[in-house]
């Protein structure tokens, strides 16, 4: 039987993916830093290890086989200072499709580097480099759909993928012979606009939400004009998020659901 073990278990893609993983048959050891948290996962093996305590980290990870690095990127340089020297058969590790933003970010920059780290390992690895995650009640439609004036960037479009789908393209990261080699991304099927995925959300809700469609060249001019974090996140928010999802369709045998915020 498989054994995974799934870092940063707690969040909700590790919680997807270590309940997807249960409901396969396979052996799942979840690590996270919350006791509590980690007694609220499905049965299965948990393990206390803090990404900041090297010394819990390397023992939780000791005798791990496939490991699934759900933690963010920026972290994943201590995932693998950890791991043991031997024994791994596989490494899956969460990305973002912020790697390709024109805009300067740690997140992309940590995520880049994370690439070129995966491919000098001595065993088969891959990142998956996913869009805006919904069906958690955390993406930004979720939270723009609160208010009942929302400016939303006109013109501009994002590919959402559920988090169920993106626990589906861990397990087959973690098992499918075709996975393995250069990041893929993984996306919603269909291109949708901001101002489109808030309403659609509202709606859900059955709340009122007016949506002001800003242009996207004033977004990225005033994310200038402001600069720092909160200048750097309007002109990101301003550029197009659309992507070929080939890969994921080929190497990790994956067709990713339509857009519903229902789901």
């Amino acid at each position: 039987m498989p054994r995974v073990t799934v870092v940063g278990a707690t969040g909700p893609v590790g919680a997807t993916l270590v309940r997807q993983l249960h409901e396969r048959g396979d052996e799942v050891i979840a690590m996270g830093r919350d006791a509590d948290r980690l007694a609220e996962l499905v049965d299965c093996e948990t393990r206390l290890a803090d990404l900041n305590d090297a010394a819990t980290l390397k023992s939780a990870l000791a005798d791990a086989e496939l490991v699934a690095v759900c933690a963010n990127a920026i972290r994943l340089p201590e995932v693998l200072g950890a791991l043991p020297a031997d024994g791994i058969e596989r490494l899956v590790a969460m990305g973002s499709t912020r790697r390709f933003s024109a805009v300067p970010d740690e997140t992309a920059t940590a995520v880049r580097d994370a690439e070129i780290a995966l491919a000098r390992l001595p065993f088969p690895s891959v990142m998956l480099l996913a869009t805006m995650i919904y069906g958690t009640g955390r993406s930004v439609f979720d939270q723009l759909a609160r208010f009942l004036l929302v400016p939303a960037p006109s013109r501009v479009e994002v590919q959402p993928i559920h988090v169920e789908d993106v626990a589906r393209c861990l397990v087959a990261a973690l098992f499918r012979p075709e996975a393995p080699g250069p990041p893929i991304v993984i996306a919603g099927p269909e291109a949708i606009g901001y101002g489109d995925g808030v309403r659609r959300v509202a709606r859900h809700r059955a709340r009122r939400t007016l949506v002001l469609p800003v242009p996207r060249s004033l977004l990225d001019r005033a994310g200038r004009v402001i600069g720092g974090g909160k200048g750097m996140a309007l002109r990101r928010l301003a550029e197009n998020k659309t992507f070929e999802i080939a890969d994921m369709r080929r190497r990790l045998g994956i067709e990713p659901r339509p857009f519903d915020p229902a789901a």
